[in-house]
């Protein structure tokens, strides 16, 4: 019936378009700076919340009741956010898991980005736009 009136089951799709005006700007500086110091470039961002929760399998059991996971409606411990640092040049991502975000936890991960290039020499990294990443001890 509902094929018959043109009704198909169909699923929403979403779509990201940057409303800063500098967004070209921004674009060509990352490219020109790929291009020229591809080993001096990385990336930064912070995901989660990541909590931590039991997920339902299947297996071999003896006959019986299944085994039971309790739910998690309360995160008594809390949850974590993964701070990620990914060099282009080196396709190498590592990073660390805290219990927040904040300009403390971006300028350790920043530090651990500095450490990894020791020669003194610029580096750049793209930042979202966060305001943790706007901080004064960041911009220092």
């Amino acid at each position: 019936m509902l094929a018959r009136r043109g009704i198909t089951f169909q699923r929403t799709k979403t779509w990201k378009e940057s409303p800063d005006p500098e967004r070209d700007a921004k674009l060509d500086r990352i490219k020109h700076v790929l291009d020229r110091f591809p080993d001096r470039v990385f990336a930064f961002d912070e995901f989660g919340p990541l909590g931590i929760r039991p997920t339902g399998g299947s297996g071999w059991a003896p006959a019986g009741h299944p085994e039971r996971h309790p739910a998690t409606y309360h995160r008594t411990h809390g949850v974590q956010y993964f701070h990620g640092c990914y060099s282009l040049g080196d396709d190498t991502l590592w990073g660390v898991n805290r219990r927040k975000k904040g300009a403390g936890n971006t300028l350790a991960a920043l530090r651990s980005i500095r450490a990894a290039r020791p020669d003194g020499a610029p580096t750049y990294v793209i930042l979202d736009n966060l305001s943790a990443h706007k901080g004064e001890t960041i911009r220092r």
